[in-house]
């Protein structure tokens, strides 16, 4: 008698429902996030292109948004799913490094 798939409920106003999320879950939140924010940057980049948080803020998303996207493509191309939170991690540590190395560099 199997009254059909079982479908996962969580309470996500709680942070209980959050407490067994995966890094490959907040790898992908922060991907549509990123991509949604990005929309909302462009937008306002091209109302006023020479704001400095305008600028920092569409270099971040795009390098998080980015290297998020090449740490979903590795994994499809066969990478082991325990390399998820590394990969999760190298990505949100390059995105910062980069960022910081082109900020600081712009800065000169």
């Amino acid at each position: 008698m199997n009254a059909g798939p079982k479908t996962l409920r969580r309470e996500w106003t709680s942070l209980e429902g959050w407490r067994d999320t995966r890094s490959g879950m907040w790898a992908w939140l922060i991907q549509r996030a990123a991509a949604i924010l990005l929309l909302v940057v462009i937008a306002a980049h091209l109302v006023n292109p020479f704001r400095r948080g305008v600028q920092a803020a569409l270099l971040a998303l795009a390098l998080l948004h980015a290297l998020l996207g090449v740490r979903a493509l590795l994994l499809d191309f066969g990478l082991p799913l325990a390399w998820h939170r590394a990969l999760f991690v190298a990505a949100l540590a390059l995105a910062a490094g980069i960022f910081v190395g082109v900020w600081t560099w712009r800065s000169y």
